[in-house]
Parts: structure tokens; C-alpha cells; sequence
């Protein structure tokens, strides 16, 4: 009897840990969920992350360090260079709201979602970007709803690349 009473407090304790977990924790590691910026600098170019407009990124690597990118175009650079801490363990991007003028380069924090699921837009022009600037969405439906809301090309995480990257 006694077991059995053990047993059941041991299941309902991890099932109120479970119901715990964010949206942004489905799926990863405990310790790899999306973080807030704090007083990150960008782990490609130096710049203090927070004072950068949204979309930013970050990644948290195999041994457990993070870090923040200023935009998603230095994400994708980031991603691109061996790391001394190994493979990322998740990566995650600053999502908008595509009815939200991406001319408008608010530096408030935004929803985090993991890079894979969201959904991009490139070929919108934006003032006070480095680089060539590329909007995250928090599904790929939103990113062609912004796409075509603001003349843009929507694109998957996998195509970023070699979009981030020509010339």
C-alpha cells in the first residue's frame, strides 16, 4: 500500500512539473529554452543585443552556452563557423506580428520561437539594419501573409543561407 501511495505522488509531482513548461520548451532540453536578452552583446558583431531592432537570435550550444545575435542575419553567419562549444542544442529567433510595419525598428523584446518552425520574409527594405535584413514570423502561414502584405519573398529557415550570404 505504502508503494502504491509513493508511486502516485511520484507520477502527479511529474506531471505538474510537465504542465509547467512553456511553448518555447516543447521538445528540448531542460536549460535549452529560449532566454531573455538581458545585457547580451551579439556574439558575431559586439553590439549590444537589446539596443538592436527585432528579429534577433540565439543559441544555446551542447555545453550549454548561450548566446544572442543582433539580427538573424548574424545568426545565420554565427551558425556558419565551427563553435569551440559545439553543436547548437536549440535555436531560436525573435518572432513579429505580420501586420506590424517592418519599417519600424522597435527594440522591445518579442516572442521567441524555435528557427525551424518560423516562418521568414526577405527583400523588405529597412533603414538602420545591418546587413541584408531579414523578418521572422511565428509560423511559415505568417511569414507569406507578411510576404505579400509588405513585398517581400517569403523563405524557410533552410534557404536563409544562401540568402544571408550572396552578394
Amino acid at each position: 500500500m505504502r508503494a502504491r501511495m509513493v508511486m502516485v505522488m511520484l507520477l502527479l509531482a511529474l506531471g505538474l512539473t510537465a504542465c509547467d513548461k512553456k511553448p518555447s520548451d516543447a521538445g528540448n532540453p531542460a536549460g535549452t529554452a529560449a532566454a531573455p536578452i538581458g545585457a547580451a552583446e551579439c556574439s558575431a558583431c559586439g553590439m549590444v543585443v537589446r539596443e538592436q531592432p527585432a528579429p534577433r537570435g540565439q543559441v544555446v550550444h551542447a555545453d550549454g552556452k548561450r548566446v544572442h545575435l543582433c539580427s538573424i542575419g548574424d545568426l545565420v553567419q554565427y551558425l556558419a563557423e565551427p563553435s569551440p562549444h559545439g553543436k547548437p542544442a536549440a535555436i531560436y529567433v525573435e518572432t513579429l506580428d505580420p501586420a506590424q510595419d517592418p519599417k519600424q525598428n522597435a527594440t522591445e523584446e518579442r516572442p521567441w520561437a524555435p528557427a525551424e518552425s518560423a516562418g521568414y520574409v526577405v527583400g523588405v527594405e529597412r533603414r538602420g539594419i545591418m546587413g541584408k535584413p531579414v523578418l521572422a514570423y511565428p509560423s511559415r502561414e505568417l511569414a507569406v501573409t507578411a510576404a505579400a502584405r509588405h513585398k517581400g519573398q517569403p523563405k524557410q529557415w533552410s534557404e536563409l543561407h544562401a540568402h544571408v550570404t550572396s552578394h
